[in-house]
């Protein structure tokens, strides 16, 4: 039983916090760098990963002189005489692009640097209807299990402060 309102103070607040940190660190861990080998050191992201018919993403990629492709299809490729939807200057270290869609499917995005090794792809979805990004939450079984297992802490704290008050009635 804790003695001291203090102690039940900043025990909660310190279990609150940890709880914050777990439950939010799986949007940090989920970078599409740790999504597979990038060989080339090039990479692209398309984000958000779904995105309503009509709405927008963004294309940010760590390189210059890319050219980005924005296709329909899961696995698509662009041609060989494709002209990009996008240049980025060869001058720019990164970039990030805001592109408008058009109607539901997937869609595969491609940047390249011409005759290099330099390249990377990315897909989103786009859905039909409009996605519920009041919910948006991280996927990691690890954080969502840390975050319950420390709001138990904490309302197990909260408790044991109720029966200190109680106690000294």
């Amino acid at each position: 039983m804790l003695r001291s309102r203090s102690i039940a103070r900043s025990g909660a607040a310190l279990v609150a916090a940890i709880a914050i940190m777990a439950l939010t660190a799986g949007a940090a861990l989920a970078h599409p760098e740790s999504e597979g080998d990038h060989p080339s050191g090039c990479v692209v992201t398309a984000e958000p990963g779904t995105v309503a018919a009509g709405g927008t993403f963004t294309v940010a990629g760590n390189f210059g002189g890319a050219h980005i492709f924005v296709l329909p299809g899961a696995d698509a490729s662009p041609a060989e005489d494709a002209t990009p939807d996008w240049t980025i200057p060869e001058s720019q270290d990164s970039f990030s692009v805001v592109f408008t869609t058009l109607g539901p499917g997937d869609i595969t995005v491609v940047a390249l640097v011409p005759e290099t090794e330099c390249a990377d792809t990315d897909h989103i979805t786009v859905s039909a209807a409009l996605p519920n990004t009041a919910t948006e939450a991280s996927n990691d079984p690890f954080a969502t299990i840390a975050g319950v297992s420390l709001l138990g802490i904490a309302l197990t704290l909260g408790r044991a402060r109720m029966e200190v008050r109680r106690s000294r009635r």
